[in-house]
């Protein structure tokens, strides 16, 4: 009897063993992490182009020129964004002339200063065709800025009138090569005029110029250089 039941504690045993091999082999097989972004850059110049199209007067197009500076892969800072718009009227101001109403002034927007603080929690490739492979990242960014805008009155004399403006939205970054990418943007402006706060929603497509002044500090593996050394003779 007792022979049968240490045989059977032996079989059980070396049951276990293989079972928690696997839990182990599983352990190790698990990924961490990712590769590493390589398209990098300290320094971020780009040119937009975009459309507001909620304006009640107005179709607002928006050229843009900005500078972002990158602390790491995750934050980021827009030092600045200005643009200027590009105003062509809607036929609502035409409507309002023909039926006899017309607003005593109606705001005109002239140009805009913003800043942001970016994230940039998402980063990927895509294949294209099943050829190409593109990185990109997805981020969101927080500001505020002033907007300028022109009080345009059915008598008188022109005013202007300078807005705080809150700024958030989210874009995609397309990188085009090492130094160029596509940046494409949604971002949702609340200008605190005197009188009323409106709400602009802008869409953007700009091209970003990426560029350092430095060389970014790279980590270096003994092994993978020792390697490469025993190779190179």
């Amino acid at each position: 009897m007792k022979k049968r039941l240490l045989a059977g504690m032996i079989a059980a045993l070396m049951l276990m063993l293989p079972a928690q091999a696997m839990s182990e082999e599983k352990k190790d097989a698990r990924v961490e992490a990712i590769q590493n972004r390589i398209f990098f850059k300290h320094h971020e110049v780009d040119l937009s182009i975009g459309y507001m199209a909620d304006d009640d007067f107005f179709h607002v197009y928006p050229l843009g020129l900005g500078y972002t500076f990158n602390y790491n892969d995750l934050w980021s800072i827009e030092v600045l964004r200005f643009q200027y718009m590009f105003t062509q009227e809607k036929d609502l101001k035409t409507d309002l002339l023909d039926i006899g109403v017309q607003p005593s002034r109606y705001p005109e927007q002239k140009y805009a200063f913003h800043s942001h603080l970016v994230c940039k929690p998402l980063y990927g490739k895509s294949a294209v065709l099943n050829g190409n492979i593109v990185n990109h990242e997805t981020y969101f960014f927080l500001g505020g800025g002033v907007v300028r805008y022109e009080w345009i009155p059915s008598y008188g004399e022109t005013e202007t009138e300078d807005a705080p403006s809150l700024s958030f939205g989210a874009g995609m970054r397309f990188f085009l090569n090492e130094r160029f990418c596509l940046n494409f943007e949604v971002r949702d402006l609340f200008n605190f005029r005197e009188d009323d706060t409106e709400n602009n929603v802008f869409f953007g497509l700009g091209l970003g110029y990426r560029f350092d002044l430095a060389p970014r500090k790279v980590q270096v593996d003994p092994t993978v250089e020792k390697l490469k050394t025993i190779l190179s003779e």
